[in-house]
C-alpha cells in the first residue's frame, strides 16, 4: 500500500511537471525552477509589467497565469488608487475587464445549449417574445451561432450604450428592442464585431433561463467557480464596489479619474462587469481543464473551436473566443476596454497555459499594449522558430492588392464613431521584390509598418513571422483580428481625399468668415469718407454738370443691379457655421479620452454642438445656393462678388458632403 502511494505520488508529480513544462523551460537553474514552478513566470512579469506601466503611463495592473491545471502566479503591480497610493492586490483589487465579459456570456449560452434550452442554429426570433429581429433577409435568420461569432450582419454603433450611474441603466430587453441596429448584410457573410449581437445573446439567456442575466451568471458561473469578487450586477455589490480600482486617463501628463461610462445598458457585452485577476484565473482553469463542473468538456471544445473565418488561412471566430497566432501556435483570446480600463485573456489550449491581465488606466496607447504582453508571454513560454518565407509555384501579381483600406466596423457604423476611420486607415503598397508593405493597424497591437510575403494566391504571411492576411475578391482584407476585417476603399472614399477637401473648403470658409466683417467695415469707412467729402467743390462741380451727368448715365448702364440689403448675409452665416462645426470636431479630438466617455453616455453639450452645427450649416448653404443663383440671374454685385458667393456655397457643400459621409448629418 505504501509503495502504491509513493508510486501514485511519483506519477502525479511527473504528470504535473509534464503539464507545467512550458513554464519550466527557462534559463533559471532547473532545481530552483522545479522547486518553484512560478519562479520563471514571476521573473518574466516582474521584468515586463513595471516597464510596461511606466512606458505607457498606466497606474496599475494585475496579472494571473494558470498552467498544469492550477494557478501558478498572480501579482499586482503599481497602484489601484493614485490618490492614496493603495497597491494593486491580485486577489482583492477589482477591475473592469469590459468585453472579456463576452466569454462569460458565451459560457452561459453554452450551458443552456447543454440543457436543451437554446439551439445554436435556430432562428433567435423563435425565442423572443416582446420584440423581434427585423426579417431583412427572408430565409436567412439570425441564429445564436451568428451572435457568438459576430456574423449576424448588424450595423455598428456604440453611441449611447453607456450609463453614468446604475440608476440610468435601461432594462436589457427594452434597450435591445428600442435600439435595434439595421441588418446590413446576410448572416454568415462576414464577421464584424457587434456589441449589440452579444447583448442579444445575453438577453436570450435571460429569456430561456427565466433569470435576469446578472443573476444567472452569478448562480451558474461565478459561484460554482468560487469567483467571489466578480459581478455583473449594476450597481456592484458593496464588497465589489469598495474594492474597485478607479479607472484613469492622462490629462496634461497627470492621472485623472475617467469618470463617465462605468455602467451600460447591455451587460452581456461587458458593461458593468467587475472581477479580480485570481477570479479570472478560476475561469481560465475551467476553460483549460474540461469545464470544472460549469460546462461539459465537449462544450468547452466547441467554444474554443473555429466556427467562422473571414478567409481561409487567417484567424477565425470560436463561440466568444477569437483565434490568434503567435510563434505558429494557436491561441484563443479576448480583449476589452472602456474609458479608464482595459484587459486581456489569452489561452494556449495545446499547452494548458492561460494568462490574464487587467489595467486601471488607458495611458498612452495602453489597450494596444495588451497584445504586446501576450506576445512577450508566448515568446517566452511557447516559443517556436520563425518559418522560412518560401513562395512555391506561380503566384498572382501583388500589385492588384494595393490601395487604401479601413475597418469594416467603421464602415458599418451609423453613429459618430465612423469619424475614427478618418485617421485610422491602412495603406497597402507593393515593392519590386514581390513583398507587400502595410502601413497602419493591419495587425493586432501597436500600429507599425509590416512586410508580407505571398505564400498562396491572395494569402500573405508576415516576413519572418507567423501572422497571415488574405485578400478576398470582394475587396475584403481578412486580418489576424477575426472580427475586424478591412475593406478596400474606392478613390472617392479615401480619407486622404476627404481631409484634402476639408482643408481646402475650410480655408475658403474661414477666410470668408473672418474677411466678411472686415470687408464690410472697409466699405462703411469708404462711404463715410465719400459722404464727408461730398460737400467740397460744389461750385466747381456745377461747371461741368452736363458732362458729369452724361458720364453717370454710361456708368449706370455698366453698374451691377443693386442687391437686397442682406443678400450677402447667408453666405457669411454659412461660413461661420461650417468653421464652428470644424472647431467642435477639433475640440473633440483634442481631448479624445475625456470625450470618449461622453460618447458612450450618448451625448454632451459638445456632441450636441457637433451634430447640430452641420444641420444648421446645411440650411444656410441651401439659402446661400439660392442667393448665388439669383445673383447670377439678376446681376447682383460685381463679378467678383458673385464668384465669391458661389465659391462659398461650393466650399460649404464640399464640407457638408464629407460630414454626411461620416454621419455628422442624419
Amino acid at each position: 500500500m505504501l509503495l502504491e502511494r509513493k508510486s501514485s505520488r511519483r506519477r502525479a508529480l511527473i504528470c504535473s511537471l509534464a503539464v507545467a513544462a512550458p513554464l519550466l523551460a527557462v534559463s533559471a537553474p532547473a532545481a530552483a525552477t522545479a522547486a518553484d514552478p512560478a519562479r520563471s513566470v514571476r521573473e518574466f512579469a516582474d521584468a515586463y509589467v513595471p516597464r510596461q506601466l511606466k512606458e505607457h503611463h498606466i497606474p496599475g495592473a494585475a496579472i494571473a497565469v494558470v498552467a498544469g491545471g492550477r494557478q501558478v502566479f498572480a501579482q499586482g503591480y503599481g497602484v489601484a488608487e493614485v490618490e492614496t497610493g493603495r497597491p494593486v492586490d491580485p486577489e482583492r483589487t477589482v477591475f473592469a475587464p469590459a468585453s472579456v465579459a463576452k466569454l462569460i456570456t458565451a459560457t452561459a449560452v453554452m450551458q443552456l445549449v447543454e440543457r436543451g434550452r437554446i439551439d445554436l442554429n435556430a432562428d433567435v426570433n423563435q425565442y423572443l417574445t416582446t420584440f423581434k429581429i427585423d426579417d431583412a433577409y427572408p430565409g436567412r435568420p439570425v441564429t445564436m451561432a451568428n451572435l457568438l461569432t459576430h456574423t449576424a450582419g448588424f450595423a455598428g454603433g456604440d453611441f449611447g450604450t453607456g450609463a453614468a450611474t446604475a440608476r440610468d441603466v435601461h432594462p436589457l430587453g427594452a434597450h435591445l428592442a428600442d435600439h435595434q441596429p439595421p441588418r446590413i448584410r446576410p448572416p454568415g457573410a462576414r464577421a464584424v464585431y457587434s456589441n449589440y449581437g452579444m447583448g442579444l445573446a445575453g438577453y436570450l439567456v435571460e429569456v430561456r433561463s427565466g433569470l435576469p442575466f446578472h443573476q444567472y451568471v452569478q448562480e451558474n458561473i461565478f459561484r460554482p467557480l468560487g469567483m467571489t469578487r466578480s459581478s455583473m450586477t449594476q450597481p456592484e455589490p458593496g464588497p465589489v464596489a469598495q474594492a474597485l480600482a478607479p479607472g484613469y486617463r492622462l490629462q496634461d501628463g497627470h492621472q485623472v479619474r475617467a469618470e463617465g461610462a462605468k455602467y451600460g445598458h447591455m451587460p452581456p457585452h461587458g458593461a458593468g462587469f467587475r472581477s479580480t485577476a485570481t477570479d479570472m484565473a478560476a475561469f481560465m482553469l475551467a476553460q483549460l481543464t474540461g469545464g470544472r463542473g460549469i460546462l461539459r468538456p465537449d462544450s468547452v471544445r466547441l467554444m474554443q473551436s473555429r466556427h467562422f473565418g473571414n478567409a481561409e488561412g487567417t484567424a477565425g471566430m470560436g463561440y466568444g473566443f477569437q483565434e490568434y497566432t503567435r510563434n505558429g501556435r494557436r491561441l484563443v483570446v479576448h480583449r476589452g476596454n472602456i474609458p479608464g480600463y482595459f484587459a486581456i485573456m489569452a489561452l494556449i489550449p495545446d499547452r494548458g497555459i492561460g494568462v490574464y491581465a487587467s489595467y486601471n488606466g488607458i495611458g498612452k496607447g495602453g489597450p494596444d499594449s495588451a497584445w504586446s504582453l501576450v506576445n512577450a508571454f508566448a515568446d517566452r513560454f511557447a516559443p517556436a522558430p520563425a518559418p522560412a518565407d518560401a513562395t512555391p509555384g506561380p503566384l498572382p501579381d501583388v500589385a492588384q492588392y494595393t490601395g487604401t483600406y479601413r475597418t469594416a466596423l467603421a464602415a458599418d457604423m451609423t453613429d459618430l464613431g465612423k469619424l475614427s476611420s478618418l485617421t485610422s486607415t491602412v495603406t497597402v503598397s507593393a515593392g519590386g521584390d514581390g513583398l507587400l508593405t502595410t502601413t497602419g493597424a493591419v495587425a493586432l497591437g501597436p500600429t507599425e509598418s509590416r512586410q508580407w510575403t505571398q505564400i498562396a494566391p491572395a494569402l500573405f504571411r508576415e516576413k519572418n513571422g507567423y501572422r497571415t492576411i488574405r485578400f478576398r475578391p470582394d475587396g475584403l482584407l481578412a486580418t489576424e483580428n477575426p472580427a475586424g476585417p478591412l475593406e478596400r476603399l474606392a478613390w472617392y472614399q479615401s480619407p486622404t481625399l476627404h481631409l484634402g477637401v476639408l482643408g481646402v473648403s475650410l480655408t475658403v470658409l474661414l477666410l470668408s468668415a473672418v474677411g466678411g466683417p472686415l470687408a464690410h467695415a472697409v466699405r462703411l469707412a469708404r462711404r463715410r469718407r465719400r459722404r464727408a467729402g461730398s460737400g467740397d467743390g460744389d461750385g466747381a462741380a456745377s461747371a461741368g454738370a452736363f458732362g458729369a451727368a452724361a458720364g453717370a448715365g454710361r456708368a449706370a448702364r455698366r453698374r451691377p443691379v443693386r442687391r437686397p440689403r442682406l443678400a450677402g448675409l447667408p453666405a457669411w452665416i454659412t461660413a461661420v457655421l461650417v468653421t464652428a462645426s470644424a472647431g467642435s470636431l477639433v475640440a473633440m479630438f483634442a481631448d479624445f479620452d475625456a470625450n470618449q466617455a461622453e460618447f458612450f453616455l450618448g451625448g454632451s453639450p459638445l456632441f450636441t454642438t457637433i451634430t447640430t452645427l452641420p444641420v444648421l450649416a446645411a440650411a444656410g448653404a441651401a439659402v446661400t445656393l439660392v442667393t448665388a443663383g439669383l445673383a447670377w440671374v439678376k446681376g447682383w454685385w460685381t463679378l467678383a462678388g458673385r464668384v465669391h458667393c458661389t465659391v462659398v456655397v461650393l466650399a460649404a457643400l464640399a464640407y457638408l458632403s464629407v460630414a454626411a459621409a461620416y454621419n455628422l448629418i442624419g
